[in-house]
């Protein structure tokens, strides 16, 4: 049995974790940087703590979670979600205090950033959406629509499809060029994946689509299915393999139909959603990654099952309302019918008390989020990796310059 620390509780698949780690008999700690989040209030968790931004104190947030890991006795740490890159770049601040899988900061910095991902594929033969930075774009030789990005985001915040060179001229004169890039449209087909890598190898990895999302129009999903994609899984073990990559990995991939091909978009170095998918499907990736720290020569790779997933039930009823509040009526046809092997992975009747929370935070973010920057900004608060707090990296910089992402 190891203790357990669990940071950014709010996530639904941190809370996951949560309970997954409880029931394999372990000792579970949970922390955030807000009160409002559903991880803490779990029966399962020992104690939680609240501990300073991430990124605006990330000195404090490091020896706020030292203190814990001292005090408690924490064995293993496992970030919930942006956290894990400020960890990252302290981990030799954890060395012979807690274990943490991550590969270091140097690895996640460069897959935060989508400009780096699409000349990583294109260095490895990985199909990617033809891709500029804002900075670089000639009209001559583009067809419109395209899509404006920022090449660090998460959950789809910033990204948009302009139909014009005036609309585009238009955004330009708002934004960094530098920090934006403009990419080929292609169908909205998106396939995901989590999984989780030690030493350049695969160990598991589960591909799934998001059958419906919320925000309504984009943003994080709220049902979710597993697939079989050869083709997918060959990529991501080929992106581990290259940068020997130790930890989650997460990936966007979108399905063009008339060349029968898989476009990688995005790599999130951290957990996602998936995590819960991935359990449903008989993979258990919260054991997984404490296994690999324990007792590594005892973990062998595994394959999910097909066909089965998980749903967010809060996320659900927020689709259910802004699809009904849109007056899209025909898109809740088959809404209330579930997909064999489905899991909730926010209820649990032994558990219910963050399912309430969450909900209470969601319908926060919707109804205030919009007066404070946005509506995932807001429930974002807190727990966001900026890169304006940290420098640049020697190693950082000499993965740039050999993948040509500068």
């Amino acid at each position: 049995m190891a203790r357990v620390l669990v940071t950014t509780a709010r996530m639904m698949y941190s809370l996951d974790t949560i309970r997954i780690l409880h029931r394999d008999g372990h000792e579970v700690y949970a922390a955030d940087s807000v009160r409002m989040s559903a991880g803490l209030y779990s029966r399962y968790v020992k104690k939680y703590f609240i501990h300073p931004p991430i990124s605006e104190k990330s000195d404090e947030f490091i020896d706020f979670l030292l203190k814990v890991v001292d005090e408690y006795k924490i064995d293993v740490i496992i970030p919930g979600f942006e956290d894990a890159f400020v960890m990252s770049y302290y981990l030799d601040r954890f060395e012979g205090k807690a274990k943490l899988l991550l590969s270091d900061y140097s690895k996640l910095a460069f897959l935060h950033d989508k400009y780096s991902v699409s000349k990583l594929a294109e260095s490895l033969g990985i199909p990617s959406p033809r891709t500029v930075l804002l900075k670089d774009f000639d009209q001559s030789s583009w067809l419109f629509p395209v899509v404006i990005k920022p090449r660090r985001n998460r959950g789809a915040i910033g990204i948009k499809v302009l139909n014009s060179i005036d609309e585009l001229k238009k955004v330009a004169s708002t934004v960094n060029a530098e920090e934006y890039m403009v990419q080929q449209l292609l169908p909205k087909v998106q396939f995901c994946t989590t999984g989780i890598a030690y030493n350049g190898q695969l160990m598991g990895n589960v591909i799934y689509r998001n059958i419906r999302e919320y925000p309504e129009d984009g943003g994080f999903g709220t049902y979710r299915l597993t697939y079989d994609i050869p083709e997918i899984d060959d990529y991501v073990e080929k992106i581990v393999r290259e940068l020997n990559y130790t930890g989650y990995i997460c990936t966007d991939f979108l399905y063009d139909e008339k060349s029968n091909m898989y476009y990688i978009t995005d790599i999130n170095p951290r957990m996602s959603p998936g995590v819960y998918v991935a359990y449903a499907a008989g993979l258990n990736l919260p054991k997984m990654y404490v296994d690999l720290l324990e007792k590594p020569e005892m973990v062998h790779p595994q394959k999910p099952k097909i066909g089965v997933g998980s749903y967010t039930s809060p996320l659900e009823l927020g689709w259910f309302l802004a699809v009904l509040f849109k007056g899209k009526f025909k898109k809740l046809k088959g809404f209330f019918k579930r997909d064999k092997g489905m899991l909730d992975d926010v209820w649990d009747i032994r558990d219910p008390l963050p399912f309430f929370v969450m909900f209470g935070s969601m319908l926060f973010s919707a109804v205030v989020g919009p007066l404070v920057g946005g509506q995932q900004e807001s429930y974002y608060l807190g727990c966001l990796y900026e890169r304006k707090y940290f420098s640049d990296t020697v190693a950082l910089e000499e993965l740039q310059r050999k993948y040509r992402a500068v």
